[in-house]
Formats: C-alpha cells, structure tokens, sequence
C-alpha cells in the first residue's frame, strides 16, 4: 500500500485480544490506526478527529456496530465503514451493506482477506480524492475563462473608443494634406493609417472571438457558390503580397460547388487562413489556394497549402488553441503579412469556430521545414 499515512483508520472493537492483533496487522503493513471500545467512544474520537476508514464489530455492547454504522454515515457520508461479523451474523452484515458499509470481514479474521478489503477500501478513497480534485480543477478553469472571456470583453469595448477618435482625427487631418504636398508627411499618414487599421481589425478579432464564444449559432446562411468565393477572397488578399516575393496559386473546381453558409464569416475564415499562410512562409515560397469538390462524400475542401516553416508534429494538436501562436511569444512581433509576423492568436481558433458552426470540420497537415495545409470541410448544399 502504497502512502498508507495518508489515510487513518479507528478500529471500534470491544474485545481487546481483537484490537492487539489489529494494531499488529496495520502496523505491519504500514497503516497508523487508532482503537476505541465501543460504538460511543468511537462517535466521540470521530467528533475530534478524521478517519477515513472505520473498521467496527457489529455485535458490541453499550452501542452496537448497526446503530454505530447509521451515525458514521449520518455525520460524514464519505467515511467508509467495514463492519466485523461472525459467520452466524452474516445476514447482519449484508444488511449493514445496505445501509452504506463498504464492506465485511467475518471472524475469525483473515489477515490476507483484511489486507484485501482495506486496500479495496483505499482505492475507492483514492477514485473519490481524484475525482473531487478533477471537479476543484474544472471549476477552476472554468472561472479562469470567464475571466479571460470577461477581459477580452472589457478590453474590446475601450480599445474601439479610442480608435474611432483616431481614425476620426485622421480622416480629419487627412483632409487637410493636398495630394501633391509634402511626401514625407503623407508617408507619415500612410503609416499611421496602416496602423489604426491594424489595431481595428485586431480588436475585430477580438470581439468576433468573444462573440464565438457565447453565440455558436449562425444566423445569415444562404446557397453560396465556392469558387466565386474564393476567387474574390483571393483577389482582395493579392494586395497583402506585394511586398513579399511569394507566388500565389489559385485551383478551383472544374464545376459550380454550393454551401449553405455565412458567406461573410467563410470568406473570413479562407482570408485568415491565407493571411496564415503568407506570415509563415519565406520570400520565393508559393501558397496554392484549391477548392474540390467531393460528391461522394458530399462535401466541398476549401485547402491552404504553404512551402513555409512547417509545424512541429507535438504543436499540431496546439494550433486551434486560443492565443496560441507557433513562435516564441517573446519574440513576438505584429503583422498580418511580414515573415513570421504575430497577430493576437484567435485568428486560428476563429476559422476552426466558424466552420464547426458551419457543420464542417478542420483539417490539417504539416511537417516541420517544409510547409502546411489547412483544410476547410463544408458539407455540400442540398
């Protein structure tokens, strides 16, 4: 048994030759354990102290092993009780099983048949301790998501004030550089443009992150045509790629593929998975955008593949992971289209919400130094 001092046991027994050999059996295999003499000085050591274990005879005077068995049970439901009977009170001892003992051990006692029934006993004990430590963690993580949620809401809803007065003044100052002035200062404006639209888009993450969260449902479907789709996500992506010697590669199917989908939210999701592809890949790479459809298996594939970094098989099952991102945080710099360029780590777990809402599943295939494919699964529109 292994740790046996974690667990104390009382012995309420009334003969004392019984108790000796009791204390000599647990002392041998490494149990503490505490002896009372009947079933009112066991009541009174449980009132003072906790066992997790109590061994009693049910044929006692003063108070008997039956009446001492219903109070253990009523002060401490988790208290498991094995009761001490004679061949002759097997009946008693069945019906003290009934009434919430663990277990029997009939006289003359066995110490292979009490070694056996303790550690039964322990095991059990050992199955609840893990089982109230797993609900004590849940509860704990559960709270800490409310708390990230709680944040994520909260610092969503002050970022965009400040960033609507700034995109404000800037429209307002924009205005007032004429096209032909000053190029350093309108290089200055492009700067600070570019950079409001990356801070607003990110809090856009944030706020459709934290509305997956709460709402899973979608609401504004329709038949859309795929390949239409991803031609237009493509061609509005085209300019993310100008300043990065990376060929894209667009393959669409041959024939018409319909989904009955949100189109705004899929054509988010193909946009992530590309701006993905394109922060993960080196200059001189190619990304290969294919839609195909899979009629025997009603479902259209909508695949990203990359001849970027690659992720490491152990990372794979990480990815969809909130706020998780493939390189060192602390290294952590944000872009949407620079190498290796960071975002705030949802834009992965997004398009996996938005296409299990869809009904459709994930898929995704990489091998560390030479590139990945992320797969969009839609079912075909009926």
């Amino acid at each position: 048994m292994d740790q046996n001092k974690e667990y104390k046991i009382l012995l309420i027994e009334d003969e004392p030759e019984i108790r000796e050999s009791y204390e000599d059996m647990f002392g041998f295999i490494g149990l503490p354990v505490d002896t009372a003499e009947n079933g009112l000085d066991g009541l009174a050591k449980l009132e003072k102290e906790h066992y997790d274990i109590v061994i009693t005879d049910l044929n006692m005077p003063v108070m008997d092993g039956m009446e001492t068995l219903r109070r253990i049970k009523k002060k401490d439901e988790s208290i498991e009780v094995i009761v001490i009977t004679g061949f002759a009170t097997i009946e008693n001892a069945i019906k003290a099983m009934k009434q919430g003992a663990f277990d029997y051990i009939t006289k003359p006692v066995s110490f292979d048949h009490v070694k056996i029934v303790v550690n039964k006993c322990i095991q059990k004990i050992n199955a609840r301790r893990e089982n109230l430590e797993l609900k004590n963690t849940n509860v704990q993580l559960k709270e800490l998501n409310e708390l990230k949620d709680k944040f994520i809401t909260i610092t969503n809803h002050e970022l965009r004030t400040p960033l609507a007065v700034l995109r404000g003044y800037f429209d307002l100052l924009e205005l007032e550089v004429a096209p032909d002035g000053n190029p350093e200062i309108k290089e200055y404006l492009d700067v600070i443009n570019y950079t409001i639209t990356e801070m607003m888009e990110m809090v856009e993450n944030m706020h459709d992150f934290s509305s997956f969260k709460n709402y899973t449902t979608i609401h504004d479907k329709k038949k859309v045509e795929i390949n239409k789709l991803v031609r237009d996500v493509v061609r509005a992506v085209k300019i993310l790629f100008e300043n990065r010697n990376i060929n894209l590669i667009t393959e669409l199917s041959p024939q018409e593929v319909w989904a009955e989908i949100d189109e705004k939210m899929i054509q988010k999701a193909v946009r992530e998975l590309i701006q993905n592809a394109l922060k993960y890949t080196e200059d001189g790479g190619t990304i290969r955008v294919t839609v195909k459809n899979i009629p025997e298996r009603k479902q259209i594939f909508i695949s990203v593949q990359d001849t970027g970094i690659g992720i490491p098989t152990e990372k794979l099952n990480l990815i969809f992971e909130p706020f998780y991102e493939v390189q060192d945080v602390l290294h952590h710099s944000t872009s949407k289209t620079d190498f290796m360029g960071g975002g705030i780590g949802v834009g992965l777990s997004l398009v996996k919400e938005t296409v299990e809402a869809h009904g459709g599943e994930m898929a995704v295939e990489s091998k560390a130094g030479e590139g990945s494919t992320f797969t969009i699964i839609l079912p075909c529109a009926s």
